[in-house]
């Protein structure tokens, strides 16, 4: 500070003792703080336990998903005796990951109506300790009133919604009390007169939830899970929420612990203990470039915002985040490594294509079973990675099944996507930007204005050149 004539510190050794006591104050208060539990100098940050019913946003509520079926499983050794002439039978996997088949820990369960068929389902027999008896284990009973205050999925024609007690379970290693995981099973009934769809969700009764701060900003924490429930907090499918006054995070990936975020043109990862110890640290790896180029087409314009994924975490591609988002470039710096489009939109000339993986299969429609991810998109520190379009495209067809039949009369489904099989990108939508529609593909009126979507035009014939069906075809 210059002196402006008013200072009142002493010269001589009495400043150098007041500066020392001052410092000595600073450093008391210091230690106070950490020894308090709320942060320490390394970016750590004790966050607090609380009920997810009580703090928890509709994601963390909503619970890991499990459609069930009508029919016992073989590999199950013993069921009990049901009093429903319809009980409903299901399985879960915990701690398992999308891209490893058969991960994680597998329980069997079962749903019945003990006072009689069509009384409504009232008792849940979980398997807890996977010996695939399910007699041996409690009884789960429901639970009245519902804890989640008649939360309901997002999901239409629902006919019933019950919550169950809380059940234990272990998902550890090496059978400890630590591993003990706490979660509430929900049923939900859908459909119509027809058919009925049987659900079982399962929800993490616990989250933990504290404010920190990234690149010099405060954020409110909330760690738990919520479509995934998870044995540990360091694993990628965890869910991360942070929400500040100026900054938020909204693109695909940005909601798990395992997302690298970007504030600043920085780049910060986080990790998390079991007892809910949130540390953020700056990423210290290397970068690489990623851009969109024209290949050998004569182009201009051109522009990316969304997000990677890679195995073991997910990153913002773009610029710095803007409303929830990355602010569309050509091109950008990411951390080094194989990704995937986890979720793009991109500028290609005149062209407005949104891109993401292939979750399809030939003959099947959203599912990838027995395919692996392709991790195609390798970004490197010593050269850019241009995205150029210059893969040669093919058409996927994900219905009717190869070996599916159909007799005279019936209805088959005819689908297909886009992709390149390279990369195993699917294009989700492709809209010319210079031409502008105020209907939709069937002559609808819109009620507003939006990009041309190109989508194709399809003509279904027969081996003689007979046609039998003819439409447009919407992308993804």
């Amino acid at each position: 500070m210059p002196d402006n004539g008013n200072n009142r510190f002493l010269p001589g050794t009495t400043r150098l003792a007041l500066v020392l006591f001052v410092c000595g104050l600073a450093i008391f208060c210091l230690v106070f703080q950490i020894g308090k539990g709320q942060t320490s100098s390394n970016g750590t940050y004790k966050l607090r336990e609380v009920s997810v019913f009580e703090s928890g946003q509709n994601n963390f509520i909503r619970g890991q998903m499990c459609r069930c079926q009508d029919k016992p499983f073989p590999e199950v050794k013993n069921y009990p005796a049901f009093t429903s002439e319809v009980p409903i039978f299901g399985s879960v996997r915990f701690g398992g990951r999308l891209d490893e088949t058969n991960s994680g820990l597998l329980f069997y369960f079962a749903v019945d109506e003990s006072r009689g068929t069509g009384k409504g389902f009232d008792r849940l027999y979980f398997d807890a300790n996977r010996d695939l008896d399910l007699r041996n284990d409690p009884v789960v009973k429901l639970r009245q009133p519902p804890p989640d205050h008649g939360y309901k999925p997002n999901f239409s024609g629902i006919k019933a919604v019950a919550a169950f007690d809380f059940l234990k379970v272990n998902l550890g290693t090496n059978g400890g009390s630590s591993d003990l995981v706490e979660i509430m099973p929900r049923l939900l009934l859908t459909g119509d007169d027809k058919q009925t769809y049987r659900y079982l969700f399962f929800v993490r009764t616990r989250l933990f939830e504290g404010d920190i701060r990234m690149a010099g900003e405060k954020f409110h924490a909330q760690l738990g899970n919520d479509y995934v429930i998870s044995p540990s907090f360091d694993f990628p499918g965890t869910a991360l929420e942070l929400s500040g006054k100026k900054t938020s995070f909204n693109w695909w990936g940005g909601d798990r612990i395992s997302a690298i975020h970007k504030m600043n043109g920085r780049f910060f990862s986080f990790s998390a203990t079991q007892d809910g110890e949130l540390t953020v640290r700056p990423y210290s790896g290397d970068l690489g470039t990623f851009e969109i180029g024209p290949g050998t087409r004569k182009l201009t314009n051109f522009g990316v915002s969304g997000s990677f994924e890679a195995r073991d975490w997910a990153v913002p591609v773009g610029g710095d985040i803007k409303d929830g988002r990355p602010v569309e470039v050509s091109r950008c710096q990411v951390p080094v490594g194989d990704y995937l489009p986890e979720f793009l939109t991109l500028q290609f000339g005149r062209l407005r294509i949104q891109l993401s993986q292939n979750y399809h299969s030939e003959g099947k429609r959203q599912n990838r079973t027995g395919r692996p991810d392709v991790y195609g998109i390798t970004i490197r520190k010593d050269r850019p990675y241009v995205l150029d379009f210059s893969n040669q495209p093919d058409v996927m067809f994900t219905s009717p099944t190869n070996s599916q039949r159909v007799k005279p009369g019936d209805t088959l489904m005819v689908a297909a996507v886009l992709v390149d099989p390279k990369l195993d990108i699917m294009i989700r939508r492709l809209d010319d930007t210079s031409h502008k529609q105020t209907k939709d593909a069937e002559g609808k009126p819109l009620h507003y204005e939006q990009n041309l979507s190109l989508d194709p035009k399809v003509i279904i014939m027969r081996a003689n050149g007979e046609k039998v069906a003819e439409g447009v075809m919407p992308f993804g």
